[in-house]
This record gives C-alpha cells, sequence and structure tokens, in this order.
C-alpha cells in the first residue's frame, strides 16, 4: 500500500457558510484547505496519475496538541477529519472521493512539542 505523509495539522470539516454572494468556508478549515492546495503537488509530484476505481484507504491523523487539554483524543468527529482529508484529495489523488468504499482512521494528539500531520495509504480493490 503506497502512504504518503502530509506534515500539516489535521481539522475537522466545517459546514459552509452562507451569504448573499454565495457558500464559503471560515476558519481553520479554510486555511487548511488553501495550505493543502499548495502542499499535495508537492508531497504526490505534479505528473500524479489519479487512482481510478474502487480504492481502500487508510489514515492515521496527528492533531496538535493544545497547550492545555484534558481530552484524551481530539474532541472533533472523526468522520469531520476524514471529510477534510478527503476533500481536498478529490481530484488531485483519486478522481472522487465517492470510490473510497474502505476506510480504515484513527485520530489522536501529537507528542506536547510536536506539529500535527496524517499519514494516508491507498490501495485499489479489484
Amino acid at each position: 500500500m503506497p502512504e504518503w505523509l502530509f506534515p500539516i495539522s489535521p481539522v475537522a470539516a466545517s459546514r459552509p457558510r452562507l451569504c448573499k454572494r454565495g457558500a464559503y468556508f471560515a476558519g481553520p478549515y479554510k486555511y487548511f484547505r488553501k495550505e493543502m492546495i499548495e502542499l499535495v503537488p508537492m508531497i504526490l509530484g505534479n505528473d500524479f496519475d489519479l487512482y481510478t476505481g474502487p480504492l481502500k484507504v487508510d489514515l492515521e491523523l496527528f492533531v496538535r496538541r493544545p497547550k492545555k487539554t484534558k481530552l484524551m483524543s481530539p474532541k472533533a468527529d472523526i468522520d469531520n477529519y476524514i471529510k477534510a482529508v478527503f476533500d481536498c484529495l478529490n481530484g488531485k489523488l483519486w478522481e472522487d472521493d465517492t470510490q473510497i468504499l474502505e476506510v480504515y482512521a484513527v485520530k489522536q494528539w501529537t507528542k506536547p512539542t510536536e506539529d500535527g500531520y496524517f499519514i494516508l495509504g491507498v490501495d485499489q480493490l479489484q
């Protein structure tokens, strides 16, 4: 299974905000999306061939730990972290995340002095 390490702290996807001009994203998710647009070609390379067909994805999320927290793991729902990552990789790693039939995901804090990151592995299903 090919794996890639993305040196960016994962964030949970937020709902788009609505205004007179349409929908937009705000807050940390907006900045995560912007950074991923720049980061993905650096990680995958510009000549990467998109995955086609059904896929299995393994995703390990290491979220930057706040200076003070009593929580044993990041608070946001894991499905929102998954959505944030998968949406940013549409058209870059795979054609569309509807191709993903199996997912294994885990979320956890980084060590107190570490920056966040995530590791993504992809296998084609037959």
